[in-house]
């Protein structure tokens, strides 16, 4: 191990003496200024705000020596969209006992449907808590079929394992339910939820992911509801953490009538490639999502954009410098960046990219995901997500070493592990990871996500910190020398271990 780590910093020290300036936190800013400012409208999909975003980017990495890597030879690959935007709803719920029958009240405000087409509505359909959308396909279409089925957003405790909030209201749906009302939790997700839901919302074209009616209830209205039924909120949701729970049928039904406004559209991915020495040996992949809200806010308020600044580009910005620095490295691998567009609302570049990859998945060696990393002074502590999660555990820690930083072991950060891009090549066994110093200080993390994060204060001001993204961003050069070079690192990728 002594003599490895000696090869490696010898290795990485004769990269250092050859290489350009080091990035530097003027270097980022530049770009975060830019990319964040209220010309680029907030980097909506489909908007003159992708437009320019998706132009810079690919910009900056042909004057770094990046090759495009997209469709017929250009920087793009163009991801098929559909925005379904709430108009309005009419809700009636009627308590019945078998014998009685009284109506509900229900408070529209703290309720949004909306429509998998421009019209749908459901009849005296039975409403079923589901809880964590969870359990055997079998039983589960046994008790939800043809039901309007509440479950819960967030996931039990801290158990890394289950399954991501996008596949457990799949499996409902799959499983028969008419529809799927989702109970969002405490007072600021629902304000940010309910902001977000009545904007149009992105999926990938043809996902069959959506059942007739889908919508988001408050607790607060969840719990009155059930009170008003006769039962407890709170009784529902411990039942729903126990390992044989099963869906519960409530003695409420409901009349719904939706409409929404439906909108197809091609939003793109960016994606380019620094060519290796020898390609037959396998790839590296940078990724982070340029996308962000848009326009976020009422007509009539003094600041509508949500910029983005820190989330992502931010992460766009390490990606661009980054790419600057490995294009003047001779290396084995080829270097794939890539830009996704619709983070947001799903991973859903990220899964567009996966589907149809510009380079075959089992060709990547290793994956590095650029999200929100303005957040941190210095980036002498980095969180790993990811981390315990794949083989490279041991490769990452030795690159630290080597970069003189060093690695939170709380892997608290692993609670973000399926909210961000790296997730899509994570669970299809690729070595992912997302390292920044930004997730390694919960406090200042939390106080970002309870804060700026998607909202309109998240802009490039006097606010961003950026001296841990310059390190982070001079890490990840590390990582790119380190990973596309078979003399430092020599494990073969996927399809050629199959091979073998």
């Amino acid at each position: 191990m002594v003599f490895r780590l000696v090869f490696v910093w010898l290795c990485f020290s004769f990269s250092h003496s050859a290489d350009a300036a080091p990035i530097t936190e003027a270097d980022l800013r530049g770009h975060i200024e830019i990319l964040a400012s209220d010309e680029f409208e907030g980097r909506k999909p489909g908007t003159e705000g992708e437009n320019k975003a998706v132009n810079y980017i690919a910009t900056q990495w042909r004057e770094a020596g990046v090759v495009p890597a997209g469709e017929n030879g250009s920087w793009y690959t163009p991801v098929q969209l559909v925005d379904r935007t709430p108009v309005k709803h009419d809700i009636s719920l009627v308590h019945y006992d078998g014998q009685r029958s009284k109506k509900l009240r229900i408070d529209s405000k703290e309720v949004i449907l909306r429509g998998a087409m421009q019209s749908a509505s459901m009849s005296d359909a039975q409403m079923i808590f589901a809880g964590y959308g969870t359990g055997n396909a079998a039983a589960l279409r046994q008790a939800v079929s043809g039901k309007l089925a509440i479950m819960l957003l967030e996931a039990p405790g801290e158990r890394e394992d289950f399954p991501d909030y996008r596949k457990r209201k799949a499996n409902l749906i799959a499983a028969g339910a008419l529809g799927v009302l989702t109970v969002i939790d405490d007072k600021t997700r629902w304000r940010r939820s309910a902001r977000r839901y009545l904007t149009a919302s992105a999926t990938l074209a043809g996902e069959g992911e959506h059942a007739s009616i889908e919508g988001i209830i408050s607790t607060k209205q969840f719990a009155k509801l059930m009170r008003k039924s006769g039962l407890n909120a709170d009784g529902l949701v411990a039942m729903a953490r126990l390992d044989d729970f099963e869906p519960q049928p409530l003695p409420v039904h409901a009349d719904i009538d939706v409409e929404t406004r439906i909108h197809d559209y091609v939003s793109h991915n960016v994606i380019g490639k620094i060519p290796g020495k020898h390609p037959e040996s396998g790839a590296v992949l940078f990724l982070g999502h340029w996308d962000h809200f848009g326009e976020c806010r009422a007509e009539g308020e003094a600041d509508r954009i949500c910029n983005g600044a820190v989330d992502n580009a931010s992460g766009i910005s390490l990606l661009i410098e980054v790419a600057k620095r490995l294009a003047r490295i001779p290396h084995d691998r080829d270097i794939y960046i890539l830009a996704t567009t619709a983070e947001e609302t799903g991973l859903l570049g990220a899964r567009a990219f996966a589907e149809h990859p510009a380079v075959s998945l089992d060709k990547l060696v290793a994956v590095f995901n650029a999200d929100t990393v303005a957040l941190a002074p210095d980036g002498k502590l980095i969180a790993v997500v990811g981390r315990g999660k794949t083989e490279l555990d041991e490769e990452i820690e030795n690159i630290a070493k080597t970069e003189g930083r060093e690695i939170d072991k709380t892997d608290k950060a692993n609670a973000f592990l399926k909210r961000q891009d790296g997730f899509v090549f994570l669970e299809r066994g690729i070595p992912t990871f997302m390292i920044t110093s930004a997730f390694s200080d919960q406090q200042r993390l939390d106080a970002y996500l309870a804060g700026r994060y998607h909202d309109v204060s998240d802009e490039a001001d006097g606010e961003l910190l950026l001296g841990g993204a310059a390190d982070d961003a001079n890490f990840h050069v590390a990582l790119g020398r380190y990973f596309a070079s078979t003399a430092t690192y020599s494990k073969k990728a996927t399809s050629d271990k199959q091979a073998n």
